[in-house]
């Protein structure tokens, strides 16, 4: 049977599923406030819509012109995108799209469509960059600088000399980016960056340096030393949107140390350093290897593809936890090199003590999952004998799932857990309150609780109370029915791990591919793992997925390598 295809119409691919109820009206309000009738400038609305759904910070008209699409993952039913002189020239004849933010869509000179706020967002953060990278701040002599690094880098390893080289740029320059997995160092380089700048201020007589520590998440944050979510840091605004601190009402700082970058979008981003003076320094950490934010752009890895940058970018390889001696480190390797033989080696070899696979491609759980992995794996939790002592196994173990619906996801998993340990005969639940882990999911900064924050909650004679660990170690407890919008968290997704670490990690992956199951969600789950992770799922689908590597759409690596270039002019 040949290929169905449908028309190019905003209404036949809107009808079939291809574009969401958003992405439809937008294009019809679009429609009725610019008078336009041509259904290849309205299509266009729906799919910058669409894409910045998927990630995108625009639609990159070079790449689809001329290709085929499926309309819908059930469907045989196709739409082949227009020839690109076609699409483009009804484009330029529009008056909703120009080359400028005065119109709701911007067409920039290499055929990339955008609306008009990321276009002003992209622009932004690279003018911003742009004045940080040639702005030449205070520094201290080199040589001061040389015999400290020698002082904190005790003796010579051909391993810490990119550490060396980081923390002395950072020192140096006012902006610094620095990529890693853990065990490679990030942590150390920021206390050595910080002790340097404090302690040189402090024998000389100055000032002592203001420093802010940030980063995406609650549990983030509390992984760096005095670390504050950006949220809390710039303090969004009540009952409108926007931030206290930005670029009108910018925060006295010296010194920004981000964590976890690569979880950062670009609204954020571009929001952060422009409410920070641009003469403090900024330094950036994260890890390119690692899944993007959520919301729209890849701006980490993006900018650490930029060549002009280069000078002021350092990729740490060598990880001082594992040695290169652990099977979580080459699987994660494995990963990210693309390389087959090698990964179904490391699954199938049995030869690293902490790397477990558990294949199966049944549409059920393995029968050893009930009692090898959950209850062996919360019992720390559900035995501990204080509060105190259960949020401080919280981390012990990990249940990771790629989406939160379907057979293999959190919910189905979630439920599951509660199910095994509510009848577990190994313990006496009857006598002790029932321990659920659960996970903040929006910020609420009345109660100091942020997305991603995660504690445990108590059932005992009716009476639910909640309890979490502070940036400061102090126990926090609420009514669990005061609490902000929470989910159970006995099982998590990938997306909602970073930023974590977790002793004992179990990876339960779906017996099919989808959009979301790529190399950088495998490489994100399993380095998650400090001491061991457990991996069910089907090697053939590992392996296709291993091969799917996401790439999102921006001009910010281009853009900002020509700005840096012609700074260099």
């Amino acid at each position: 049977m040949g290929k169905k295809y449908t028309a190019f119409e905003i209404k036949n691919l809107f009808e079939l599923q291809f574009f969401s109820s958003l992405d439809y009206f937008f294009a019809k309000s679009m429609e009725s406030a610019f008078v336009e009738k041509n259904s290849v400038v309205l299509v266009s609305c729906a799919l910058v819509s669409k894409v910045l759904s998927q990630g995108h910070i625009c639609l990159d008209i070079k790449e689809v012109s001329n290709t085929i699409a499926s309309v819908s993952r059930n469907s045989d039913v196709k739409v082949q995108f227009p020839e690109s002189d076609t699409w483009l020239r009804a484009l330029k004849n529009s008056a909703m799209v120009s080359n400028t933010t005065e119109t709701p869509l911007v067409l920039d000179s290499n055929h990339r469509l955008y609306f008009a706020k990321y276009f002003d967002m992209q622009n932004r953060l690279i003018s911003n960059i742009a004045q940080r990278f040639s702005l030449k701040t205070f520094t201290i002599p080199e040589s001061i600088i040389d015999e400290m690094l020698t002082n904190h880098f005790k003796g010579f390893n051909q391993h810490i000399l990119n550490q060396k080289n980081a923390v002395k740029n950072a020192v140096l320059n006012s902006f610094t980016i620095i990529s890693g997995g853990p065990g490679t160092g990030k942590t150390f380089i920021v206390s050595i960056i910080k002790k340097i700048l404090l302690s040189y201020a402090l024998k000389n007589g100055f000032t002592q340096p203001k420093i802010i520590c940030a980063a995406p998440t609650g549990k983030a944050a509390s992984k760096m030393d005095n670390g504050s979510t950006i949220h809390s840091i710039l303090k969004p605004l009540k009952n409108r949107p926007g931030f206290f601190y930005n670029k009108n009402n910018q925060l006295q700082i010296d010194i920004l140390i981000i964590d976890e970058a690569s979880m950062i979008d670009i609204l954020l981003l571009t929001r952060l350093l422009e409410a920070i003076p641009t003469k403090a320094r900024v330094v950036i950490l994260g890890d390119i290897h690692q899944l993007s934010s959520i919301q729209a752009g890849s701006v980490f890895f993006d900018i650490c593809s930029v060549k002009n940058l280069a000078p002021n970018i350092f990729f740490l390889e060598y990880n001082f936890r594992s040695k290169g001696k652990t099977g979580i480190e080459h699987f994660s390797k494995a990963i990210n090199n693309n390389d087959y033989s090698s990964l179904e080696y490391i699954l199938t070899s049995a030869q690293y003590p902490d790397l477990l696979f558990v294949p199966f491609n049944s549409p059920n759980l393995p029968a050893d999952f009930i009692d090898k992995y959950v209850i062996k794996g919360f019992k720390s939790l559900l035995t501990a004998a204080t509060t105190e002592i259960a949020l401080d196994v919280l981390d012990n173990f990990k249940i990771l799932c790629a989406h939160n619906s379907g057979e293999y996801g959190t919910l189905q998993i979630n439920h599951v857990c509660e199910k095994i340990l509510r009848s577990a005969h190994n313990f006496d639940i009857d006598k002790k309150p029932f321990k659920k882990i659960i996970m903040i999911k929006i910020n609420d900064y009345k109660k100091g609780l942020f997305n991603g924050d995660t504690g445990i909650c108590l059932n005992q004679k009716g009476d639910s109370k909640a309890f979490f660990k502070g940036f400061d170690k102090k126990i926090k407890q609420y009514q669990t029915s005061d609490l902000p919008d929470h989910d159970t968290a006995f099982a998590i997704t990938i997306h909602k791990s970073q930023g974590s670490e977790f002793k004992i990690v179990l990876i339960i992956l779906p017996d099919m591919l989808s959009p979301v199951l790529t190399r950088q969600l495998l490489y994100t789950g399993v380095t998650r793992a400090k001491e061991k992770v457990i991996i069910m799922g089907d090697l053939k689908i590992i392996k296709k997925a291993m091969g799917i590597s996401v790439k999102r759409n921006s001009g910010l690596t281009e853009y900002l390598d020509n700005a840096l270039q012609n700074a260099y002019l």
